[in-house]
This record gives structure tokens, C-alpha cells and sequence, in this order.
């Protein structure tokens, strides 16, 4: 399978500037079980100012690739078109090559045994009850769908593309939730390939450092998430202060572009609503890997998400220059006021390796974004 035709649009900065957005898909030979040795296609989408491609074989560009979290593609996590929300046209703006790949069972890149009913865990399959099944059945695959190892192969040959494409030798990479061990783990494998990492709300250890046993584990390949279960009870819950979320009408723009996103799950939810699918997934390794991580790496973690657990990979993680910084923000800082602390000191680290001057330590950030170390 060669690759698809690139689709390219774009728009004109306020300095002028035409700031491109490139779709395409990479041709990967699938590690999936449900996939095994089949030539697939994985969705990456580029940001880049049409100078820094121009100017390209000169002057080589500062290459980044984002990776996303359990149930969000990256489109959404990192490029989501409202306002000053996309992360991914903020770096893009300051001069950077931007990448955001979407994994197997996520946005527009395959999704095998996800369109069957049945296959929905059996935790899940109420949702579905009545308007999708009649009542509760049996999975047709009865399995978890995708591993930490088939996610590693796939950011494998995804970066593989990209050093290739821009004739560079290493990539920066910025995970979000589960995109951390994502990162992680690729760079603890492939260290001599990975520049900078940035790291917003690091995954907790998952409970096991090696692979299930027998590979794929028994159970079912769909999980779910409602409207009330991300945006009440994983996001509201923890919003604090007045004038943590800026623009309380962003969630109803990042739930339509999920639906968009995942096309079946807008049918299967209730009317008018509609719900997420996500893989369900064979997690493994996040805590053997931060042992082994070298890479400079900036972490950003709010102070109401899960601080403490997700706190852990931050002590754990290996490499000497590391810097922490608490945010006054949820899980969802990208999508709050935190967000322009978020930008900048992403900006600041992938083209530094330093946050104010500083190359390691831990920081906290008010909040309007001034940093202060840690007490």
C-alpha cells in the first residue's frame, strides 16, 4: 500500500503567513491481533507554516509529533479549530513542523471489530440498550484490541515517515494522559530518535510492566464513554474557580467534533447526543519505562487531576534534565485557561530544553501563567 494522496488546505496568519494543514495516511503493516500483517493506513496530520516547508531543505525544521490520550484522536486533543485552542497551529505559528498521529481504533485510522454492537464490553453494552440492542450479547472478537507494544510499532513507523519526509534526524514528542506512556515508551526504546519530550497529565503506572499472557487478552475489543461521563464527572468535577474554563461552550465544540470524528458513535449514542467509542486496551510498561527514559522531558500535570498518582511518573522518570511544573488546572488543561501556559512552555522547552532559564527542578504556575518554584 503506498501512501494515500496528501490533502492540503490552508489559511492566512494574521502576519501573513499561509499556515498549512496536511492529511495523510501512513502505510503501516499492522501488529494489531484483530489486524495481524495487514498494510493499513494511519491518519497524521501536519501543521506548518508554508515558509518553514519552502525554506525546509536550507534550514532544517524543528520536527514535533503529538500523540493522544485513551479516547480522544488527536485531531481533537491537540488541533480542535476554536479560538486559541488548537496546540498544534500554536506551535505551528512559532515556526515548528507540527504532526499529530491518530492510532488504530481511534478518529479516521482503522477501527477493526469496532462496528459490531456486540463487541462493546459487557460494562458498556447498557448504553446500547435498546436503541442499538435489544439486550445484552456476546462479543463475535472476543478480545481487548489493541497492546502498548502495537502502539509502539505504530509511533515506530510513523516516525520512520516523518525523518524521512523532512530529512531530519530526531522529532520532539508531546503526549497528553495516556499519550505519556505512549511517548514514553517509544522514547525509552528509541532514545537516539527523540530530541525533547513534553508530557501534559502523565498516565498513573499501569498495575503491570509486562504483557498479558496469552497476547490478545480475553475480552472484548470496544469500550465507551458518555456525554455526562466525560464532561461531567472526568472534567466539571473538577473544575475549581470561576474562570477555569474560559469558554464554557468548548465542550459542546469538542463533543460535536468527537462525534464527527468517530462517525458511528454519534448513531449509537441517544438522539441527538451520541457517544464515544475507544479500543479497549492491553496497557503495559509504563513504569519499567520511565526508569529507562533519558530524554530532557518537561511535565505538566494540574493540580485537580488525579494529582498524586499522576504525579508517580514524575518521580520515576530517569532522566536528569527534567523539569516539573503543577498547573492550576483539570485533566483538560488544554481546553481551559491553563491552556496559554500550556503553549508557551511547550514553546519554550522544545526550542530550549528550559522553562524560565531554569533546565530542571519543580515549578508551579498562577494563574496567569507566572512560575515560581514549587513550595
Amino acid at each position: 500500500m503506498d501512501a494515500a494522496p496528501a490533502k492540503t488546505t490552508a489559511v492566512t496568519t494574521a502576519g501573513g503567513e499561509r499556515l498549512l494543514t496536511v492529511d495523510r495516511f501512513v502505510p503501516h503493516v499492522s501488529t494489531v491481533p484483530a489486524n495481524l500483517g495487514r498494510t493499513v493506513g494511519l491518519h497524521l496530520r501536519e501543521k506548518v507554516l508554508a515558509s518553514v516547508v519552502d525554506g525546509a531543505v536550507h534550514n532544517k525544521p524543528h520536527v514535533v509529533l503529538f500523540l493522544h490520550g485513551g479516547y480522544s484522536p488527536s485531531t481533537v486533543a491537540y488541533d480542535l479549530d476554536y479560538r486559541d485552542y488548537s496546540w498544534m497551529a500554536q506551535l505551528a505559528r512559532a515556526g515548528f513542523d507540527v504532526f499529530a498521529l491518530t492510532h488504530t481504533g481511534y478518529g479516521a485510522s482503522p477501527k477493526p471489530m469496532m462496528d459490531d454492537p456486540c463487541n462493546v464490553d459487557a460494562e458498556f453494552q447498557g448504553q446500547l440498550i435498546p436503541k442499538v440492542l435489544k439486550g445484552p450479547c456476546t462479543p463475535r472478537y472476543p478480545h481487548k484490541l489493541i497492546s502498548s507494544r502495537t502502539e509502539w510499532d505504530e509511533i515506530e513507523t510513523t516516525v520512520d515517515y516523518m525523518l524521512k519526509l523532512r530529512q531530519v534526524e530526531k522529532v520532539s514528542l508531546i503526549g497528553w494522559s495516556t499519550g505519556t506512556p505512549r511517548a514514553g515508551g517509544y522514547a525509552a526504546m528509541h532514545p537516539e530518535k527523540v530530541d525533547r519530550m513534553v508530557l501534559l497529565a502523565p498516565a498513573p503506572f499501569f498495575p503491570s510492566d509486562t504483557p498479558p499472557d496469552p497476547m490478545p487478552e480475553a475480552g472484548a475489543p470496544i469500550i465507551l464513554q458518555s456525554r455526562d461521563m466525560l464532561m461531567k464527572r472526568r472534567w466539571e468535577n473538577d473544575v475549581r474557580a470561576d474562570g477555569q474554563v474560559e469558554h464554557p461552550e468548548v465542550r459542546e465544540v469538542m463533543w460535536r467534533e468527537l462525534m464527527f470524528q468517530d462517525g458511528l458513535g454519534e448513531a449509537w449514542g441517544p438522539d441527538g447526543v451520541g457517544v464515544m467509542r475507544a479500543p479497549n486496551r492491553m496497557n503495559y510498561g509504563w513504569r519499567a519505562n520511565c526508569a529507562r527514559i533519558r530524554t530532557p522531558t518537561l511535565v505538566m500535570l494540574g493540580e485537580f487531576d488525579n494529582y498524586e498518582k499522576r504525579r508517580d511518573s514524575w518521580k520515576g522518570l530517569a532522566s536528569t534534565h527534567k523539569l516539573f511544573v503543577k498547573l492550576r488546572a483539570s485533566h483538560f488543561a488544554q481546553y481551559e485557561r491553563g491552556r496559554h501556559t500550556v503553549h508557551r512552555l511547550t514553546e519554550g522547552w522544545l526550542r530550549t530544553g528550559k522553562t524560565e532559564g531554569a533546565t530542571a527542578g519543580e515549578f508551579a504556575a498562577d494563574w496567569d501563567g507566572k512560575i515560581a518554584p514549587l513550595g
